[in-house]
């Protein structure tokens, strides 16, 4: 879900006008008018005349289905589409029926006086049977267009709901790692002042970034490393020699689409959790390939692992993360913390289909994130 598309939300919906069909579709439309009202016609004129006649069911057919639907049309052509095909069909069957009584005009008045009921009352009920099938037809659409409408409203709601969380838990990140930075900087700032003022470019630049990664949600893989190098020179300033990083990033991959700030909190909970508490310190691998389907970044450490409580965290599918942001719960006691914000945003913007997940090495722990491309 690019951020293009999650940065409104268009609840437009189809207009009821239907384009203009072509010559051949009005065409087929003529014919299917003109067979149904010779149809009519025929079995109305056999009851009246006791006879099939063809050659004037055929006439009442066309006058019907041409002459008077194309006469009525644009008394209802702005109505829905999904009127005016019951309505054409009425017009079809009305017209069948007036014109085959029509043609009792040629009979003597005795015949007239023998069907004057059915004159009248046939007509009516007709008339009646089609304003109903219309009636059934119309609520029937109108209520399932009115459901589709409610439904595409709710789901416009919904992505409003989902992309807001998601700026959320974007904005979480910033505080967390700005809390961090700044500790090491005020170590810094009376031991090596050069090293504190490189440190406050660095800073500058990363705070930059958070903001934007926020607003922009997708980045190239070549802007979260910039960022996680700078601040890996941080940290490198505050621990030494003890931090060790090994980067392993394929070339193809740099302009690789990935959400802003995924990368470097997978970086700052290696650090924070597998070498600053160690005295001897310790390594991290960083490892991006790009495959057929997906982006996977890994990120591997040689400290002590993960806590139980974060490993629990983890282990959340799509439908389960919902209920958490729904129910506004979580948490790892802080521990790992990072790692649950970005699985979550994770599977809240790829629906499921980006995955994070850790192993157990021996020793240390391996994190691994796999983005759909």
């Amino acid at each position: 879900m690019s951020e293009a598309n999650a940065s409104e939300i268009d609840l437009r919906l189809e207009t009821d006008a239907a384009p203009r069909p072509s010559k051949r579709l009005r065409l087929l439309f003529d014919l299917i008018a003109v067979a149904g009202g010779t149809g009519m016609a025929l079995l109305l004129l056999w009851y009246l005349h006791g006879a099939w006649q063809p050659g004037r069911a055929l006439g009442c057919g066309l006058i019907s289905g041409i002459v008077l639907r194309r006469m009525a049309r644009p008394s209802y052509s702005t109505f829905p589409a999904y009127l005016r095909r019951p309505i054409d069909t009425g017009v079809v069957l009305l017209g069948s029926i007036l014109t085959s009584w029509a043609t009792l005009a040629s009979e003597p008045l005795s015949v007239w006086l023998l069907l004057w009921r059915e004159a009248v009352t046939l007509p009516i009920l007709a008339t009646v049977l089609g304003l109903g099938l219309v009636g059934v037809v119309y609520s029937h659409a109108r209520m399932r267009r009115e459901i589709e409408e409610a439904r595409t409203r709710e789901a416009a709601l919904r992505e409003a709901a989902l992309r807001a969380r998601l700026r959320a838990l974007q904005a979480q990140i910033n505080p967390h790692f700005l809390f961090n930075a700044f500790n090491a900087l005020a170590e810094l700032t009376h031991a090596d002042p050069e090293v504190a003022e490189q440190m406050v470019g660095d800073l500058a630049h990363i705070l930059r970034y958070t903001l934007r990664s926020s607003a922009e949600g997708i980045v190239h893989l070549d802007r979260e490393l910039e960022v996680i190098r700078r601040y890996l020179r941080v940290e490198k300033a505050r621990l030494g020699d003890r931090l060790c990083v090994i980067e392993q990033i394929a070339p193809e991959t740099l302009k690789r689409p990935l959400p802003g700030l995924v990368l470097q909190p997978l970086v700052e909970n290696a650090v924070l959790h597998a070498v600053a508490p160690r005295r001897e310190g310790g390594t991290i691998r960083i490892e991006v390939v790009a495959r057929e389907d997906h982006l996977r970044i890994r990120v591997d450490d040689d400290g002590p692992g993960l806590p139980a409580a974060v490993h629990e965290a983890l282990a959340v599918d799509y439908a389960e993360a919902i209920a958490i942001e729904r129910a506004s719960r979580g948490g790892t006691g802080g521990a790992g913390g990072g790692l649950v914000n970005v699985r979550q945003r994770l599977l809240l913007r790829y629906r499921g289909s980006a995955t994070l997940e850790t192993a157990e090495l021996n020793p240390g722990t391996r994190i691994e994130v796999r983005i759909p491309q």
